[in-house]
């Protein structure tokens, strides 16, 4: 059966150079005139071949409309035998031996042993014609490689345009999959078990970054959280405590010290986003924070720090000495 399948790719192969050599020859020409030339190739194939090419911007269409010109795009460099590659040669989910199709493999070996490409043709499932759910999955990868994050923003035409092989469902299930994962890696702001110590502020701003990653790059409003430490400045938990640009009413004193009265918390790092990229604190934020750090006096709490988070930066207002 292997040898039978090599033999296949290779004289499926010959049939397409065999038109793109011809095609590549010619700087511009006519399917009726190519038809001709072609007399033991079958004019749908070859037909076939020239709408791809065209589809996809290495060649352009002019003339009438019976019977058009066809020439190529000067701006697109056209790698013939990739082009083919991708076609005949690439592995294809239903012709590999069952044992080396990405669900049977995540069956026998677990998920942490697939590649990327693997468990992305697992979400889109089933091809369509002219592309593998594997190969369609492989032009992801190789796109986007262990930049998920990246993946996860991208819209529904967006992936359509990269892979023939994702329609509607294969998206749906792709973006499903990838905010499960951000879910799951969110978990531990919810609760940390006694996590670091917060000695110091670049401690402060090294967990910030990583746990609140999430909420710098991608929330498009203002959220206030709370990280809850105890007597060691160990960290208990983090908490959401608003949405919505901070003002004194969202950030009212009550809200923002209910989970450490209910911790029983000895400390706490104020954190917020600024979603347009600025880390730098505005007035309202500096008076917010001086009225919640009276508060917290009062209650026998300590604020150790209020930290802005954004994509370009994490600013600790105690190092800005604004705090």
């Amino acid at each position: 059966m292997p040898g039978r399948k090599i033999d296949r790719d290779t004289k499926q192969s010959a049939r397409y150079h065999s038109v793109i050599n011809l095609l590549s020859a010619k700087r511009s020409f006519r399917k009726s005139a190519i038809y001709q030339i072609l007399k033991e190739e079958k004019p749908s194939f070859a037909g076939r071949i020239i709408g791809d090419l065209l589809r996809e911007g290495y060649l352009k269409k002019g003339g009438p409309r019976k019977d058009p010109d066809y020439s190529w795009v000067d701006s697109q460099e056209f790698a013939a035998e990739k082009w083919v590659h991708q076609r005949v040669l690439t592995p294809t989910v239903k012709r590999s031996p069952s044992s080396d199709r990405p669900r049977e493999r995540l069956l026998r070996v677990g998920p942490t042993e697939l590649k990327t490409s693997e468990l992305l043709a697992i979400l889109i499932r089933s091809g369509r014609r002219g592309e593998s759910a594997l190969q369609g999955a492989e032009k992801l990868a190789a796109l986007f490689g262990n930049d998920l994050p990246k993946l996860s923003l991208q819209g529904r035409g967006e992936l359509k345009q990269i892979s023939k092989a994702i329609g509607d469902t294969a998206y749906c299930q792709i973006m499903a999959a990838l905010e499960l994962g951000k879910r799951l890696v969110g978990q531990p702001e919810k609760r940390v078990n006694r996590g670091p110590r917060m000695g110091n502020t670049s401690i402060t701003l090294a967990f910030c970054r990583d746990h609140f990653m999430r909420l710098a790059q991608e929330s498009q409003q203002e959220e206030f959280h709370v990280v809850l430490l105890d007597d060691k400045n160990k960290v208990i938990k983090t908490e959401r405590i608003t949405v919505g640009i901070l003002n004194q009413a969202l950030a009212h004193p009550r809200e923002v010290f209910k989970p450490a009265i209910k911790e029983s918390a000895s400390a706490m790092i104020l954190v917020h986003n600024h979603p347009n990229g600025d880390p730098t604190p505005s007035e309202d934020d500096k008076k917010i924070t001086k009225e919640l750090k009276a508060a917290a006096a009062v209650l026998g709490l300590r604020i150790i720090d209020h930290v802005v988070v954004s994509r370009e930066k994490t600013l600790s207002m105690v190092e800005e000495r604004i705090f």
